[in-house]
């Protein structure tokens, strides 16, 4: 019994010592100081019981701006990054003005002024068909070029022409070329009135022996007969045309045929 209690008190002691021993290593790590060498007192003959793993330490201190530690060795260079538009910076100061470019092609025209010209045109058809339904109605009209001569064998002084072609939207027949003088004198014999000779739009009634139209505008083409204007006893003040298709002048009061045209263009 007695040898019995005396291995239980020194087992007991050991362990005491050894966890006095683990304490102050524990404090030591605590503090940041080196542990010391641990030696566990021994009684002289009797092994000691092998001892526990310390607990692991705390981690170092980080050095001071990496001036401490060692510099390590250059590393590889690394793969080109990925390209990738940044944002836009602010707008630069306006730079010089440049060369005038070449004029570009004309544009199409847009709807809306296709659609007046379409307009326009249509205006204009009308009109022409207006105007050639009015000269149908006479009983002798022809045609010479863009103009149209049409008479009803209405009768009348040179200044009643004048106002008989004017209701009708037109002007006493005045010829401006040969082809048209060939014309006006198909319709004159083919209507069987060239026996009076009808008037045609030419006067020198504001100046003597000067013909001008009747607003008064120079001749541009005329086709007097021989000897012709010739003021017969200073009377004949109004142009007329023949059978021959020449011009001659006679009184603007006598009684002739009236003839008319209207330009289509």
């Amino acid at each position: 019994m007695g040898r019995g209690r005396e291995k239980i008190q020194m087992a007991l002691l050991k362990l005491f010592f050894r966890a006095l021993l683990l304490l102050q290593f524990a404090l030591q790590l605590l503090d940041g100081a080196e542990p010391q060498n641990l030696n566990c007192p021994a009684y002289g003959g009797v092994p000691g019981t092998p001892g526990h793993n310390g607990l692991p330490g705390r981690d170092g201190r980080d050095g001071r701006d990496g001036k401490d530690g060692a510099i390590g060795p250059k590393g590889e260079k690394g793969e080109s990054g990925v390209s990738v538009q940044g944002p836009p910076g602010k707008a630069g100061p306006p730079g010089p003005a440049g060369e005038k470019g070449e004029r570009g092609p004309s544009g199409s025209p847009g709807n809306e002024s296709v659609i007046e010209s379409l307009k326009s045109e249509i205006q204009q058809l009308k009109a022409k068909i207006a105007t050639i339904e009015k000269v149908a109605s006479f009983s002798h009209f022809r045609q010479a070029g863009q103009k149209y001569y049409f008479t009803d064998g209405v009768e009348g002084t040179f200044s009643q022409g004048l106002k008989y072609c004017k209701g009708f939207g037109g002007t006493m027949v005045l010829p401006r070329s040969s082809i048209e003088n060939e014309a006006l004198l198909k319709l004159v014999v083919s209507s069987g009135l060239s026996s009076k000779k009808p008037y045609i739009g030419v006067t020198d009634r504001e100046t003597e022996g000067q013909f001008v139209d009747t607003e008064g505008k120079q001749l541009t083409f005329t086709n007097w007969g021989l000897g012709q204007p010739d003021d017969y006893k200073g009377q004949q003040d109004c142009g007329v045309i023949e059978d021959s298709g020449f011009w001659d002048d006679g009184s603007c009061g006598d009684i002739r045929f009236i003839m008319c045209e209207i330009d289509n263009k």
